[in-house]
């Protein structure tokens, strides 16, 4: 009691049950153990902690504008006594450290004056509060201790004394009162005073001491010239929100009172940087297109900013049941228990339990969030350590939302303020510009904001201040205000936020006024006003489980690194991802699919990929009595002792099975035939002269075509069973007409010559400058040679020695006995021995079970050659060329928008990361005067011109002629996709493979299966009486696949044109002519032979009789425009070079693929771009030269493909300074068609409106989903080259799930009857700007 009644507590007295224990406005603190009381002292009987009252006083005996802790009305920090502050408070907003009530002296809240006295009139030993010199805490009374300073070291909740601005005696020691004393008795509760109370007068300032300023201290910039600049604790305020996209990604957003100390990528403004999370509950998230509810709208509308609370809740109170269990409630590592302190924990292994618990000291065994669990990972068998903690983030909301008011919108006053809309000197401001104070005269900007009630803000500026001192400008809300600083914020385009002032609104309509007061010289920018509430505690029902971050939130200073976002943390989280990917269960099947793909079978049982994965993920391998590998997760020892010893691997059995086996890898076959047939140097070589096969077998070690290595695992053959079986076969990419044409003239070449350029330069050796070619058992031209013995007397003994040697036993009865029949019938006219021997191997080496790892079953037919097409054409004659661009094209950048509604270039521009052409952390937006002007001829387009990357000159040409058009935002999707529906396409977005691969075909869902687009263009052109052939000058590509049995395999031809095929060096060679040998030792297979030698047996066939059917012809072609000397150019030139023997071949249809690659600009975009868009430029031109002088252009239409767009948004680049960004895998993009029977000169599809994550279309990271599918250019094409409308569905599977508003037709790109052009377009390859058309041509060289 006091004295009032037993129940009756004063402030800091108890022990009260309830608030009703309590006089007057005190409550009753429930506190835990000794829990410290708010505002109470542990002195016994308890006290409260000293707090002054306020005092309206005038003056504290020191003249009116002299005042003490908690007086008043101040108006300047001069008006206060000593080193106290004039705290400026709204209304009755509490004064820290003062109350309205107590007169206590104050302890933390208004320090004492150090006192040097001998003791306290309690004995020498025994101090008060700031007195000293003590030695111990026992000199000190109650729970005083002894702060044993350094020198003059502030003394905590003490002050200088009166006459001396040193802290007392220096080196002495003084009593000081800790911040955590323990706290009355334990169990009991005690009255304290809240704070929601209303504090002294209304309106009146009062004096407090700074350094006890209420409120955490947080992480901010500190400026000035102390050698520790940098990152301190401040008294800045921050909070951590969650950013929310429409697709429920969040990305972290740090906001402080201080906005310059945040960096980019957790600005609530700029961060893109997203990631998946696991909504609890229904899933439901807040959402720019489903409302955001009470947490605010971003500036750009794309996302909800919410602020967050992080809930930590045990998850096992009692032990759990097993080690699953406590995976699937676990998922927050711990520190590993070793480490820390001996005695920091007790461990328990309960019984028949294999997981180890780990009690923090002091838990008694009790389970508690800290409480952590050991146990070794069922899967993959690492250890692992897991904190028992469910962390919870889940999202508050905002009374009022956050209003962001433009410069631009603000009413102006004065002279001396400009404004500056779509200014150029600068990209980095919000909306469409910024005002500016400039000068010495006065200025004012106003803004207009309503509120229903009557309610206190914050408001903020962002601006830039690039003066070297701070700028003050006045603000003042319904008249009332002061005066702000704005800092220098250094250099151009350093846009910060102010510190938030914190003002009242009345209810109704507010005015807010920053004034630039005349005399004062500035330009200050000012792009917006930013008006906060505090968060109530009004809040949403979604939450998330807490995802682990470890990069800072803080930005670095200084060139070094110093910080907190540093490359350190970038480090660990890619390992932790690594660490995470590697240890995923998809892991070892997929590993172990490749590898054994790689090792002889291309399409592994389950149980086969299923034993691997155990050996991978177990770390050992049994076989027999050796056990394989170091019992640790990945071993690659026990997988490859896995792949190479399971059943599936060593059993002969499967060997005739028609899925198993696969075909040899092409560089790998003469690989084989120097080591068995045991090479040998020549005299006085001492090393193997191979030359580059990369280009001859489409394989070379260290020469990869592309990162994805020389072919694809999910490749399926274009001939042979496996294509209507889905069977894929990976080396089968690399085998086609070209590459089959170098295998047998270089392993034959090989066999007669020895390692050569024998074979008329087709060999696979390197000129060694002596001797020469002969078929004559010499080797006079190589620099090694086959020199093999075998023990073999007689020719089938020879065969079946060779058969082991080279097939590994394969070759069946049967074909054993026709190759011996063919040597025994061979007569050489000399050195029979060993020109038997070489025929011998030439046999062997043209056998299926040579080029596959199976056993062969023959048919009983041979393979029928080609059909004759030596007839004149009876059609006219039209030509398709698919030119694909490999990589992903940054397309947006090849037909930026130009003159667009909504400011959408500037939007270009922004999302872009800037103009390209800034010096200093340029972005890849692409400058207006460097584009060509291409009006896009289209009412219903966004945009009444886009523009043309300036390196493209001659596709303006050919538009301005007609014979060209654009088609916008176009992409590979099987429906029409929005951002709800777009995770349902049936392909792995974003993904190089599977995209390139879908972009060939066009038939996501399969339905025509293994096929392509050209390929069943060409089935149902061959169906309608065309003679149609399908030509690739790229290897293997899916695009020309059509379906086994319409038509046979598409030809491929190597940029270079025709090579002969097993030419012979003279008259005298002595082997026969093989290709009849060839022929009939790959007849036809029966129906249950494994498809792999089917498909070997095919391709070679088709290659011969297609070899037969052109070589003559083409050798022949010729061309009289000089192409450019480059990959994509000698495809072209090829390409009309066949052409123009149509009428020769009979050909009513020519149907072909070119492709060039290296369009993944994850770097350097904006140079890398500029070199192939010139190389492209001049190819095309070329081509299109020759195309009009053969005649043949108007009967040719050329599209253009890629297998995705990239991301608006760029990527940091590899460089410190910004320079060489690139960007990254997206979906939606642009692309061309040309052709002289074009209806060109306008831009089809529809261009994003919005580029931003709040756009219809928008992705996050500029990621655009795309409106017009690849099936609507090809609906129009198709028909032009005489496919019948009833077909179109067999060639565009997917069409039928479109509009028809969104499918070109051939009416709406070709015109009716195709004419020559009235002007020809120059078709210099090098033209300059000057020489292209002057309508809308670029003010500056388009090439610079």
């Amino acid at each position: 009691g006091n004295d009032q009644g037993l129940d009756s507590y004063g402030h800091c007295q108890g022990d009260c049950d309830s608030d009703s224990d309590c006089r007057g406005n005190l409550v009753c603190h429930q506190r835990v153990g000794n829990e410290a009381v708010p505002g109470c002292s542990s002195s016994m009987p308890v006290e409260p902690l000293p707090v002054i009252p306020l005092d309206n006083c005038v003056g504290n005996g020191e003249g009116e504008s002299a005042y003490g802790h908690c007086q008043g009305d101040c108006d300047r920090d001069s008006d206060c006594v000593g080193n106290l502050k004039c705290f400026q408070r709204d209304g009755d907003e509490d004064v820290p450290g003062c109350s309205s009530t107590a007169s206590l002296d104050p302890l933390l809240y208004a320090p004492k004056q150090l006192d040097n006295s001998v003791g306290n009139g309690m004995g020498s030993c025994d101090y008060d509060h700031c007195q000293g010199d003590c030695d111990r805490d026992d000199d000190c009374i109650g729970p005083l201790k002894c702060f044993q300073r350094s020198g003059d070291e502030d003394v905590p909740g003490c002050i200088a004394s009166e006459l001396s601005e040193t802290y007392g005696t220096r080196g002495w020691d003084y009593c000081y009162l800790p911040e955590n004393p323990t706290f009355g008795t334990t169990g009991t509760d005690y009255c304290y005073q809240p704070t929601a109370i209303n504090f002294g007068s209304a309106g009146t300032d009062y004096c407090v001491d700074p350094y006890h300023e209420s409120g955490a201290f947080k992480f901010g910039m500190v400026t000035g010239s102390d050698h520790e600049l940098g990152y301190h604790w401040s008294s800045f305020d921050c909070v951590v929100q969650a950013k929310i996209n429409n697709e429920g990604r969040v990305a972290l957003v740090h906001e402080t009172d201080n906005m310059g100390t945040v960096p980019p990528h957790v600005n609530a403004e700029t961060t893109l940087n997203y990631f998946n999370v696991y909504w609890n509950g229904d899933g439901g998230f807040p959402s720019p297109d489903t409302g955001c509810g009470t947490c605010r709208l971003s500036t750009n509308e794309d996302a909800c900013i919410c602020p967050t609370q992080v809930v930590d809740e045990i998850v096992f109170d009692l032990e759990p049941n097993s080690v699953d269990e406590i995976l699937q409630n676990l998922y927050i590592g711990a520190v590993t228990p070793d480490i820390s302190d001996s005695g920091s924990f007790t461990s328990l292994s309960p019984t028949d339990k294999e997981f180890t618990v780990h009690f923090p000291q002091g838990s008694s065994g009790v389970y508690t969030p800290n409480t952590v669990f050991e146990l070794k990972h069922p899967y993959h068998g690492a250890t692992v350590y897991l904190k028992n903690t469910k962390s919870t983030v889940t999202l508050k909301g905002w009374e009022h939302p956050t209003v962001v008011l433009e410069g631009e919108g603000a009413t102006i006053g004065g002279s001396a303020v400009y404004v500056r809309a779509n200014e150029t000197s600068r990209q980095a401001f919000t909306g469409a510009g910024y005002m500016q104070f400039d000068g010495a005269g006065e200025g004012t900007l106003d803004w207009t904001i309503s509120v229903p009630n009557a309610t206190t803000a914050k408001v903020s500026f962002r601006f830039e201040n690039t003066m070297s001192d701070s700028s003050p400008v006045e603000i003042s809300v319904n008249s009332a205000g002061g005066v702000v600083e704005l800092e220098s914020t250094g250099v151009y385009e350093n846009w910060i936020q102010s510190d938030p002032i914190q003002i009242s609104l009345n209810e109704g309509s507010n005015t807010i006024q920053l004034k630039h007061s005349s005399g004062i010289t500035s330009y200050t920018k000012i792009d917006s006003l930013k008006i906060e509430w505090d968060t109530g505690d009004t809040g949403t029902s979604s939450s998330f489980r807490n995802a682990p971050h470890f990069m800072g939130l803080s930005k670095d200073y200084g060139n070094k690194g110093q910080g907190e976002t540093a490359p350190r943390d970038a480090h660990y989280e890619t390992e932790a991802v690594l660490d995470h990917y590697f240890h995923h269960s998809n892991v070892a099947p997929f590993i172990c699919t490749r590898l054994i793909q790689r090792y002889g079978v291309s399409n592994p049982s389950p149980f086969y990929v299923g034993a691997c994965s155990e050996a991978f993920r177990s770390g050992t391998y049994t076989s027999g009595d050796v056990v394989f590998g170091s019992s640790e997760y990945g071993s690659l020892e026990a997988t490859m002792a896995a792949i190479a010893l399971e059943p599936e691997a060593a059993s002969s059995v499967l060997d005739v099975d028609t899925g198993y086996g696969h075909l040899r890898e092409n560089y790998l076959k003469p690989i084989q035939l120097l080591r068995s047939l045991e090479a040998e140097f020549t005299p006085e070589v001492y090393h193997f002269d191979l030359r580059p096969l990369i280009g001859l077998l489409g394989q070379e070690p260290h020469h990869f075509a592309t990162v994805f290595s020389w072919f694809r695992p999910e490749y399926q053959a274009d001939v042979g069973p496996s294509v209507a079986a889905g069977y894929v076969s990976p080396e089968s990419m690399i085998v086609n007409m070209p590459t089959i044409s170098a295998q047998l003239n270089g392993l034959n070449g090989l066999v007669k010559y020895g390692v050569s350029d024998c074979s008329e330069r087709l060999g696979f050796g390197e000129d060694t400058g002596y001797g020469s070619c002969y078929d004559d058992g010499s080797m006079q031209a190589a620099s090694s040679f086959l020199s093999y013995s075998p023990a073999a007397t007689d020719t089938a003994g020879l065969v079946q020695e060779l058969n082991t040697l080279l097939c590994a036993g394969r070759l069946s009865p049967d074909r054993q006995s026709k190759i011996v029949a063919a040597l025994d019938g061979y007569s050489p006219a000399f050195d029979e021995t060993g020109a038997k021997l070489r025929f011998a191997y030439q046999l062997i080496i043209s056998t299926p079970e040579f080029h596959t790892n199976t056993v062969v079953k023959d048919g009983e037919s041979s393979r029928p050659g080609l059909s004759d097409t030596s007839s004149a054409p009876s059609n006219d004659y039209k030509a398709v060329v698919l030119l694909y661009l490999s990589g992903g094209v940054d397309s947006f950048n090849m037909l930026p928008p130009l003159d667009c509604q909504d400011n959408l270039y500037e939007e270009y521009t922004k999302i872009r990361g800037g103009l390209s052409n800034t010096t200093e952390n340029p972005g890849i937006a692409l400058p207006k005067d460097s584009l060509w002007n291409i009006p896009t001829n289209n009412n219903n387009h966004v945009c009444s011109s886009v523009g043309l990357h300036p390196n493209l000159p001659f596709l303006k040409e050919l538009y301005d002629v007609d014979q060209a058009l654009f088609v916008c935002n176009a992409g590979l999707m099987q429906f029409p996709a929005n951002k709800d529906n777009y995770d349902d396409i049936g392909v792995p977005l974003f993904s190089h493979n599977s995209m390139s691969k879908e972009t060939k075909r066009i038939d996501l869902d399969d339905e025509i299966s293994g096929t392509g687009i050209l390929g069943r263009m060409r089935d149902k052109l061959s169906e309608a009486g065309y003679s149609t052939n399908a030509f690739s000058i790229a290897g293997s590509q899916p695009a020309t696949i059509g379906s086994p049995g319409v038509t046979r395999a598409s030809i491929s031809l190597s940029p270079s044109g025709l090579q002969k095929l097993l030419p012979r060096e003279n008259d005298d060679d002595l082997t026969p002519d093989l290709l009849p040998y060839i022929l009939s030792l790959n007849n036809a297979t029966s129906i249950d032979s494994p498809f792999m030698s089917e498909t070997w047996s095919a391709k070679v066939s088709d290659a011969i009789y297609q070899q037969e059917a052109l070589e003559d012809i083409l050798q022949g072609a010729s061309v009289t425009t000089e192409f450019p000397s480059h990959r994509l150019c000698d495809q072209l030139e090829t390409v009309a070079k066949v052409m123009s023997t149509h009428q020769e071949r009979g050909a009513d249809r020519d149907l072909f693929y070119v492709s060039y690659g290296g369009w993944d600009t994850h770097s350097n975009a904006i140079a890398r771009m500029e070199e192939k868009f010139d190389n492209v430029n001049t190819c095309l031109s070329a081509f299109v030269q020759e195309l009009n002088t053969t005649g043949l252009w108007e009967s040719t239409v050329l599209a253009q493909f890629s297998e995705f767009g990239r991301t608006l948004d760029p990527n940091s680049g590899p460089n410190d300074d910004g320079t060489e960004k690139g960007a990254d895998h997206a979906w939606g993009g642009n692309h061309f068609v040309i052709g002289g029977s074009l209806k060109g000169g306008q831009v089809l599809g529809q261009y994003p409106s919005d580029f931003t994550d709040a756009g219809p279309l928008a992705l996050r990271r500029g990621r655009i989903i795309p409106t017009t599918p690849w099936d609507s250019t090809w609906n129009a094409i198709a028909p032009w080259a005489g496919v019948p409308a009833a077909d179109l569905d067999y060639v565009l599977p997917m069409k039928k799930n479109f509009d028809d508003s969104v499918l070109f037709t051939e009416a709406e790109l070709f015109t009716s009857t195709p004419s020559a052009p009235t002007e020809t377009p120059p078709m210099s390859p090098t033209q300059s700007p000057s020489q292209a058309p002057t309508t809308g041509a670029p003010t500056t060289s388009p090439t610079s």
